[in-house]
């Protein structure tokens, strides 16, 4: 839509194209032996960003931490985000890029100069710097990680100063508030800015900041890159008034928590199915067993990961589940028998603990010995 200007001629808000911790190169860790297929996949991914982004045609593109994720890229890859970048820059809009700690900068050169020379690119610099898009009334104040200088939160408190424009854009990758408290002060601070839109990085999930006056929005990444539940894409963001912003998903895989009771299950078989049946070969998962299980049900969570793989992207088993001490005390194994003397040590040794920590120790041991003792083994 368009708004008309004091001459009577239409004039059409800007829109920008805000993407943040794509991450290319990155380890990937938590995916195990899955994490080089994930590396080309985030590779995909960030092509289909740019492809949506030139069918979107935006004002501008922003960057906000973290494209790479290694601050030494290997020359290929930083060609290919180079040839990426290009594509953009080649259909008109404007990219403009805030280092993340993962892609840092080393002497002032950003990624091993995979972006160096090319036209209407800017990597902001470790101190705040200001870029005025005068075409489009829009003025970007930002600041890239480096590791020779502080982490860059003070863009925020420069905003404060920059002269009113008719859209003030601010720009930066924050290290995320880890209390209650240090979140109430950075929601003040984003308030005081007066932005239009701050574009903000380090965040693997979406995350919505903004306050009464203030849109400000982490787009989280664009493809799964870190164990964390929630979903991220890159955002649009229409300058007209307050700002208009609209997630565009391009990911292909997630991650997710799930709990679930084992003592629900008559046998391991049981459980498997129940797992199984969560299953998705996009999907990474964490499922913690907890509560209360039976004291001849032991679980041994590297045979069910082993077990279960074909059916994960990649899968982790916790068990923090544990008999209670009621269930020792009601065990049907005579006194005098082997497996009644281990439950009679057992259930000392769980009245004496202190932690809860401890006393899943002592049910994880009573379970395998009376597994062992029954011949079952692990199961």
């Amino acid at each position: 839509m368009a708004t008309p200007e004091a001459g009577g001629r239409p004039r059409t808000a800007p829109t920008l194209y805000h993407i943040a911790d794509v991450r290319l190169g990155g380890a990937f860790p938590f995916l195990g032996e899955g994490g080089s297929a994930h590396r080309a996949l985030v590779r995909e991914t960030f092509v289909r960003a740019v492809d949506q982004a030139l069918a979107l045609a935006p004002s501008a593109v922003l960057i906000t931490g973290n494209l790479f994720g290694t601050p030494f890229p290997p020359r290929d890859l930083a060609e290919f985000a180079r040839a990426q970048i290009a594509r953009l820059t080649g259909a008109g809009a404007a990219v403009l890029v805030a280092a993340g700690p993962l892609d840092a900068l080393h002497d002032r050169n950003y990624a091993a100069g995979a972006l160096a020379g090319l036209e209407r690119v800017t990597v902001f610099p470790p101190v705040p710097k200001v870029v005025v898009l005068s075409d489009l009334e829009v003025t970007v104040v930002g600041v890239s990680w480096a590791t020779s200088a502080a982490a860059p939160a003070d863009f925020l408190s420069g905003l404060t100063i920059q002269p009113a424009g008719r859209h003030l854009v601010g720009a930066g990758y924050l290290d995320w508030p880890r209390t209650d408290e240090a979140m109430r002060a950075l929601r003040r601070q984003i308030a005081a800015t007066g932005a239009a839109y701050l574009a903000l990085g380090g965040a693997p999930v979406r995350r919505d900041l903004s306050t009464d006056g203030v849109a400000a929005w982490c787009p989280g990444s664009p493809e799964l890159v870190a164990p964390e539940e929630g979903d991220g894409a890159p955002l649009v963001v229409r300058l007209d008034g307050r700002a208009e912003v609209t997630p565009r998903p391009v990911a292909r895989r997630r991650f997710a928590r799930f709990t679930l009771q084992p003592a629900a299950y008559a046998t391991a078989d049981d459980l498997a199915a129940a797992i199984r049946a969560l299953g998705d070969p996009q999907l990474a998962a964490v499922v913690r067993l907890v509560g209360p299980s039976r004291i001849d049900q032991h679980i041994d969570t590297a045979t069910l990961r082993e077990r279960l793989s074909d059916a994960f992207l990649a899968l982790d088993v916790v068990d923090e589940s544990c008999p209670t001490p009621e269930d020792l005390a009601t065990a049907p194994y005579p006194d005098l028998s082997v497996a009644g003397k281990f439950v009679a040590v057992a259930r000392r040794e769980m009245e004496r603990a202190t932690t809860e920590e401890a006393r899943r120790r002592v049910g994880a041991a009573l379970r395998l010995g009376l597994a062992l003792l029954a011949g079952r083994g692990p199961s």
